[in-house]
């Protein structure tokens, strides 16, 4: 019998993410070199104190003017966010043919400012997961982190029996394991594909390119 719940990683699951164009685009809009974003938001580790939700949006981009000296304004850094995000076609087909089988979820290690601002990041995901989107910024925990998953699907509401996990990582798809959360590394879409036909899901003729 398949899972309730499909939980899906979001970075190179369903979309691809350029960490070389969201630099590029936060560099023209600051009037620096993406050298100095890289430094500033990835390399200080800002970005992974956002991660665990140590501070939001606005509290990030103050961080970034006062240690900084960058005076880039939020709706422009949510700007770059989705120039660096491009949804898989082949993986928004698969979600549609599976979407009256099981409840899609996302659960991705970002910042709680990109639930906050998903419908602009990635429109196209909205329609088919809704609010089910779990962000490691809005629980404090990041992947592979157990008690990560753990909260994850107390926010969801569905236990870990009842959901099937895919990540790119091996190293979250073990975290989720060690919970008792089925789960199964992406690999390409057409493995997954696979993967989801041997869980009971019916995909039906649905090939991936």
């Amino acid at each position: 019998m398949p899972p309730k719940l499909l939980l899906l990683d979001l970075d190179d699951v369903l979309v691809d993410y350029s960490q070389e164009r969201r630099c590029r685009a936060l560099a023209e809009t600051a009037g620096v070199d993406t050298a100095m974003i890289e430094r500033a938001v990835f390399a200080s580790g800002l970005e992974k104190r956002s991660d665990r939700g140590e501070f939001g949006l606005d509290d990030y981009m103050n961080l970034l003017r006062s240690e900084w000296g960058l005076d880039i304004l939020g709706e422009d850094f949510v700007k770059a966010r989705r120039e660096a995000t491009r949804v898989r076609p082949e993986m928004l087909k698969l979600c549609e043919a599976l979407k009256n089988q099981v409840h899609l979820g996302i659960f991705t290690n970002n910042g709680h400012w990109l639930h906050q601002h998903a419908e602009r990041i990635a429109p196209e995901l909205t329609p088919l997961f809704g609010t089910r989107w779990v962000c490691s910024g809005s629980i404090g925990l990041c992947k592979p982190d157990p008690m990560a998953f753990t909260a994850c699907l107390e926010r969801l509401g569905f236990s870990a029996a009842s959901a099937l996990f895919v990540d790119d990582k091996v190293v979250n798809t073990e975290g989720a394991k060690t919970i008792g959360l089925p789960s199964f590394v992406y690999e390409s879409t057409p493995q997954c594909i696979e993967q989801l036909r041997q869980r009971g899901f019916n995909t039906g003729d649905f090939h991936a390119p």
